[in-house]
């Protein structure tokens, strides 16, 4: 990876937030339902760019198309729709500008990444809010289902994690839990 423009994005990202008050990020935060800690989302951010950076370059990808998107105001014309929010038990929060297709977040691998400050790995949950503000239609929530789960069942089997869909708590945003499935927890 081209550490050079990850820190160049990083930086860029920081710098608008800290000019911009993080307001944006306090009102991604309250849109979404998580605790109001923007400093959480800045550098939660970072640390899962540099996941999803890194699976990229696993995967023989360029960064250069998902870098650019990952403005801290996201540019309505970008070749992105979605906002994934991830959550690390409330310890950080990751908000990632993406399209579901080409495919830039591999929410599996992510799942299974070892955060070593945290001594945890992956998330807790993610959340799913339109870059527009605007609701999630029940056939668009139908299909980024179809793909959330395509993307985890790839890789894991439902002996091994339980996914949970919520498209109803918050108005306008589809909020998935992943958990491992415990041994004890399985039936026999």
């Amino acid at each position: 990876m081209s550490q050079s423009a990850f820190s160049i994005w990083a930086n860029s990202f920081q710098r608008d937030a800290m000019k911009d008050g993080m307001a944006l990020l306090r009102r991604h935060l309250q849109r979404v339902g998580l605790p109001d800690d923007p400093q959480k989302l800045i550098d939660g951010t970072i640390m899962y760019m540099l996941g999803c950076c890194a699976y990229l370059k696993v995967d023989g990808r360029s960064i250069d198309d998902f870098l650019a998107m990952q403005q801290y105001r996201p540019d309505l014309e970008a070749d992105a729709d979605y906002l994934f929010t991830f959550n690390l038990l409330d310890k950080t929060f990751g908000r990632i500008v993406t399209s579901l297709q080409p495919h830039y977040v591999d929410l599996a691998d992510l799942f299974g990444h070892p955060w070593n400050d945290f001594r945890m790995c992956g998330y807790s949950d993610f959340r799913v809010a339109r870059i527009d503000g605007g609701d999630i239609s029940d056939d668009e929530a139908n299909m980024l289902e179809r793909e959330i789960m395509e993307d985890l069942c790839f890789d894991y089997t439902e002996d091994e994690i339980d996914i949970q869909i919520d498209n109803y708590s918050i108005d306008g945003v589809l909020i998935c839990y992943v958990h491992d499935v415990a041994p004890e927890d399985m039936d026999m």
